[in-house]
């Protein structure tokens, strides 16, 4: 099982996209096409909308999934065809922690390197 690092992600679009995954899945279920809807619309320089985009999102999900960051199932519920809904891990639980910690600790990095740059 491939596990994310954390650290060596910086602001990678795709360390933004999974983070976001991740975070979305925080004590609930959502299908896959709810998560990358939710993607496009919070990163549209990221995923463009429409085919392309829903195939990168889908990817990271299969990335996830085989990581042992989230788990998927089939559901049956609601109409219409089955729909794959994910969750987090134990694993996935402990990665989203350690992503807010990193994030926390690159927004008093930005912050810094703004005030610099403003006043240059």
């Amino acid at each position: 099982m491939k596990r994310c690092n954390v650290r060596s992600t910086g602001l990678s679009p795709t360390f933004w996209l999974r983070a976001w995954i991740i975070i979305s899945l925080s004590d609930r279920e959502l299908h896959g096409y709810e998560l990358i809807s939710s993607l496009t619309e919070a990163f549209p320089g990221i995923v463009t909308p429409g085919i392309g985009g829903m195939g990168r999102g889908y990817r990271i999900l299969r990335e996830l999934e085989e990581e042992g960051i989230i788990i998927g199932r089939w559901s049956m519920e609601g109409t219409g065809p089955a729909k794959k809904v994910y969750r987090l891990t134990d694993e996935g639980e402990k990665l989203r922690e350690e992503i807010i910690k990193h994030v926390e600790g690159m927004k008093d990095y930005i912050d810094k390197f703004l005030d610099l740059a403003s006043r240059l």
